[in-house]
């Protein structure tokens, strides 16, 4: 087990509320994973970031580096037993330096006193607490110099100790060049919806109220940072709904605020996580973002709503938002009706092996629930199954297994086990997945199949190439029968046997197979190369890998559309840009739904929403993949802000298509529309990017302001 940071280890009150086949009841974290984030986010980059430290001394490994590595921990400290102790800082280049934020060892009584020079020859006393009786605390002490100086070397001189013989010991020192009065109280301000640098945390005239605007039935999100110089225990988030001038109110329960977690994308940290714990602590010189989401209820009056948000201190410190929504009088349809095709595949035995229960076993469920039901309130098109073991082979930290059992009879036949595919439907049908069943796949990566041998009980492995009598053996009888199958339990025309990055020539004799077994299934498919190569193959669902989306391909949506088929397109551990991993700007989110839109594609794919590693709450990575890449949530279940921004690009897809359908897309948006080509967007700069985004996103506003619905 990776070791706990304790200065933010805090006990998290936010647990699990699951619903089993009865009552729901609390299921807790799992602390073999569950810590509450690998670091916190300090403000500003220290100003002696790699600066060169030396010491008169150092005590065993405790040397002077320690004093501005970011870690607050009493446990990282320069320690040296001679008094009196001195510490020198010389500074990669001059600054004009005002106060100081230092940590002592805590509960220890230090005298002191800090020197400031501009070439390391001629000192000035700034700071002098050589009469000092306050004992430090885990807040540390905020300083302001005699006056600001211009300064590229630091002394502090340690002259004194409560406990002499231990000598001198320092946790870790910050300086800046402004202080204030309040430079120690909560602070805040609103801030845009995506991640936030340390070094924009912090501005002159913060922001302290957020506006939008949205339309009835939508979730709208928005963001603020708090930041204090000294330590803020308890943390804790509040708003009692919204009310418009006109009697409209938008109820406290229909308003969501989270705190953002950090995790690491690699060995760097990124605030992604969006956490439902009902307090946390924020460390001295840390800050810590704060996630709105508000539910417009659908029948909302229109007008202009008002409301508060709180943020409070257990010690009373205390800073407020107001919030101005302006809901409009057009109405989103519950997503159900969504004409978004979202395909986000599922992985419920990463789901169990997460959190130590048994797969598809009664708590299993009960974990499993939130995560469909996230994806049906999102509209999601496709349930996930399987029909074989290890369709990806073992790409995954954890493999996917079969939900139907391939059983050979001991006079050479065949017979099939539906008992948990049925079952998995079904609870996906209750969670609100009840549209599309996509089965994988009849082409595993390996061509490796399995049986259970009916006499021995032996678990065989067989190597299946499509088009081979071995292929067509395994899979004829099976389809035959899972046709028979699903058209009893009423499934049939909403099932298809789904391929993913398969070659032409194995996909060719393949449809072939299903069609001569099982006429009736449909079929989908997920392609990497050019849409040329399967040319006179049919998929009743087929999606493009976005970098090999062509004009040719594009114009062939609509006639497929008209055919009844589903055109989409998706992403994966590529591109790099647009994409939804844990360094990607939230704009890139949005500009997949605007993508989608603009080019009349029917929705997008993308190959994991839950495909959880070890320890998702701790580090993204996996493999060589871009961090992030498995999962859009986190056990808990706890959103991201990937995961909301990709939802905020899926509504305004629904909106542009009521807006056509109400003739309402303008000449501004027919020519921002043509801007969202995919070589244009991962050529751009991410400010480039985000410009496009919020031009599109005003001019969409714009339109919906003149909807009559």
């Amino acid at each position: 087990m990776k070791k706990t940071v304790t200065s933010m280890m805090i006990i998290l009150s936010a647990c699990w509320v699951v619903a089993g086949a009865g009552e729901a009841t609390e299921y807790p974290l799992d602390w073999r994973y569950d810590q509450y984030e690998p670091g916190i986010s300090l403000l500003a980059d220290n100003a002696l970031a790699g600066a060169k430290l030396t010491a008169s001394g150092q005590w065993d490994k405790f040397g002077p580096e320690r004093v501005v590595d970011g870690n607050l921990d009493a446990a990282s400290h320069w320690a040296c037993e001679q008094l009196p102790a001195t510490l020198t800082i010389e500074m990669k280049q001059a600054a004009q330096l005002g106060y100081c934020q230092i940590w002592l060892y805590y509960d220890r009584v230090y005298k002191f006193f800090i020197e400031s020079s501009l070439d390391g020859k001629n000192w000035q006393r700034v700071v002098d607490w050589t009469k000092n009786q306050k004992p430090a605390t885990r807040e540390g002490f905020n300083i302001p110099f005699d006056k600001t100086v211009e300064a590229r070397f630091l002394r502090v001189t340690v002259t004194d100790s409560s406990v002499r013989a231990a000598g001198a010991h320092i946790v870790e020192l910050k300086v800046g060049e402004r202080y204030t009065e309040n430079a120690g109280s909560l602070q805040g301000r609103v801030i845009p919806a995506d991640k936030i640098k340390p070094a924009d945390v912090v501005a002159e005239s913060g922001e302290q109220s957020w506006k939008g605007c949205a339309w009835r039935n939508e979730r709208i999100n928005g963001q603020f940072v708090v930041w204090s110089a000294s330590a803020v225990p308890q943390l804790r988030l509040s708003c009692a709904g919204l009310r418009s001038t006109g009697g409209g109110s938008i109820a406290a329960e229909a308003v969501s605020l989270r705190f953002v977690r950090n995790v690491l994308g690699g060995n760097k940290l990124y605030g992604d996580v969006l956490d439902n714990a009902q307090s946390v602590d924020l460390a001295a010189g840390a800050y810590r973002p704060v996630w709105l989401t508000i539910k417009v209820p659908a029948d909302a009056k229109p007008g202009l709503y008002t409301g508060d948000v709180a943020v409070k201190g257990a010690a009373g410190q205390q800073v407020n938002f107001k919030l101005e929504l302006q809901v409009l009088n057009a109405v989103l349809p519950e997503p159900a009706a969504w004409s978004f095709y979202l395909d986000l595949w599922q992985h419920p035995w990463a789901v169990a092996r997460y959190h130590g229960v048994k797969p598809f076993s009664p708590e299993h469920y009960a974990l499993m629930r939130p995560i469909l039901k996230e994806l049906a309130e999102s509209g999601q098109k496709t349930l996930t199954t399987t029909i074989v073991d290890k369709p990806w082979n073992n790409q995954n930290f954890d493999p996917y297994y079969s939900m139907i059992e391939h059983i050979k009879t001991n006079d050479n036949g065949w017979r099939f086990d539906y008992t948990l595919f049925d079952e998995y439907v079904a609870f996906g049908e209750s969670c609100g997945l009840n549209q599309h069943i996509h089965c994988y796949t009849m082409i595993t990566w390996g061509n490796m199949v399995s049986y259970t041998d009916a006499a021995s009980g032996d678990k065989i492995k067989l190597h299946a190439v499509p088009g081979s009598k071995e292929h067509e053996a395994y899979w004829g009888d099976f389809l035959r029968d899972f046709e028979k199958h699903l058209k009893a339990k009423g499934w049939l025309e909403r099932t298809y046997i789904a391929m993913d990055e398969r070659g032409a020539d194995e996909l060719r004799a393949t449809l072939a197979c299903i069609r001569k077994y099982a006429p009736g299934l449909k079929v989908s498919m997920a392609g990497n190369h050019a849409p040329s190569t399967f040319k006179g193959l049919v998929f009743d669902n087929y999606s493009q890998s976005i970098g090999q989306v062509t004009d040719d391909f594009l114009k062939e949506v609509q006639s497929r559309r008209s055919e009844g088929r589903i055109t989409t397109f998706y992403i994966c551990c590529s591109p790099l840009r647009p994409n939804t991993f844990v360094f990607s700007p939230s704009a890139e989110q949005w500009w997949l739904g605007y993508y989608a839109a603009a080019n009349n594609l029917d929705g997008l794919l993308r190959w994991a929403f839950a495909n959880w590693i070890k320890d998702p709450l701790y580090n993204t990575a996996f493999g060589s993949w871009p961090d992030g890449d498995t999962f859009l949530v986190y056990p808990g279940l706890r959103s991201s802000l990937r995961w909301e921004s990709l939802r905020d690009g899926i509504e305004e897809y629904e909106k542009i298509r009521i807006l056509r359908e109400n003739a309402l897309i303008d000449s501004e948006l027919s020519a921002l529309f043509r801007e969202y080509s995919f070589k244009q967007a991962s050529g751009s700069k991410d400010a480039e990017l985000a410009a496009l985004v919020q031009k599109t996103r005003a001019a969409v506003e714009k339109q919906s302001a003149k909807l009559k619905q």
